[in-house]
């Protein structure tokens, strides 16, 4: 197999998630919040590997040691949510921003974002995101709904809205009461 097939430390893709060993590597990457510890791994989700591929941070890997590309992840993510790549525009641009960002599925929304400097753990989460191709309707009933989710958690609702030039809009939504 050719040298660069082939990875030195990889992550171990299994299905839609990434596992990390090496304890140097799972290491660097928590201190900088990505991931969570499972027993004596680091469980990446798929938003969080083809970021750290694309920075040239993580190899990635399958079960017979061969590198797997970035497309392939992207492909992967596609197979699993057809709004993967807004989503990963949306993910990439916090990321680039300095935010934490987390999977908000058990919250109603795509993402959390902590605030900038923290992670899990330190704090809580600041906003919880919503990302839309700008295409999506959103109904007033569903923005409403996003909000009072948010507040029932204590944070606020961002729309992420992405564009045809894959830009990034940002819309917070807070309730006032009077």
């Amino acid at each position: 197999m050719a040298k660069s097939e082939m990875c030195g430390e990889c992550g171990l893709l299994l299905e839609s998630k990434v596992l990390v060993e090496d304890s140097t590597l799972k290491g660097q990457l928590m201190e900088k919040g990505f991931g969570e510890s499972k027993s004596r791994s680091l469980v990446l989700d798929l938003f969080e590997a083809l970021f750290l591929a694309q920075k040239d941070k993580l190899c990635v890997c399958d079960k017979k040691e061969k590198k797997v590309s970035e497309k392939k992840l992207l492909s992967l993510g596609l197979e699993h949510d057809k709004k993967f790549y807004s989503k990963f525009i949306v993910y990439s641009d916090l990321r680039e921003r300095g935010y934490c960002v987390k999977t908000g599925l058990k919250f109603g929304f795509d993402f959390r974002v902590y605030p900038k400097g923290k992670k899990m753990g330190e704090e809580h989460s600041k906003f919880v995101i919503h990302v839309a191709p700008e295409s999506e309707k959103i109904s007033m009933s569903q923005l409403s709904r996003m909000t009072r989710l948010a507040g029932n958690i204590h944070t606020i609702t961002v729309v992420a809205v992405v564009d045809r030039e894959d830009s990034v809009n940002y819309y917070s939504t807070e309730r006032i009461l009077f």
